[in-house]
């Protein structure tokens, strides 16, 4: 029996998981065909996105690659509609993270705007106690 990190450990149990839900869900699991790679003993699935990359993100939205819907942000969306950590939707379509973002730019662009006129990532900001 092979000793496996905390962190190899999560990966095992995430991997699990996703596989039972789409199990659950009556989706078939994807078999791995030979000469797909291998990290570890665990093989990487990795799925063709339907759509040109540079259609994933766009200014008003970014376009899952599971089911095709346009949201403003796609994290709760995986987790509750696919039961998938970000990492793991990166993983099966190939991406890279800090290349396509789980957030369109114009909600980005809002959050960084409003962070900003709250005084946030300002040296010596302290939050006023409340009275």
């Amino acid at each position: 029996m092979s000793e496996l990190t905390p962190k190899e450990l999560v990966e095992e149990i995430k991997e699990i998981y996703s596989v039972l839900s789409s199990l659950e869900a009556g989706e078939a699991v994807p078999e791995v065909a030979p000469g797909v790679p291998v990290k570890g003993k665990e093989a990487i699935v990795v799925k063709k996105p339907s759509v040109p990359l540079d259609e994933i993100v766009k200014e008003k939205y970014v376009l899952c690659l599971e089911c095709g819907k346009k949201m403003r942000t796609l994290k709760a969306h995986l987790r509750k509609a696919h039961h998938l950590a970000p990492a793991e939707y990166f993983r099966r379509y190939g991406l890279d993270p800090k290349k396509f973002p789980l957030v369109c730019k114009e909600y980005s662009e809002q959050r960084r705007k409003l962070a900003k006129e709250k005084g946030l990532g300002e040296r010596g900001f302290r939050r006023k106690a409340s009275t």
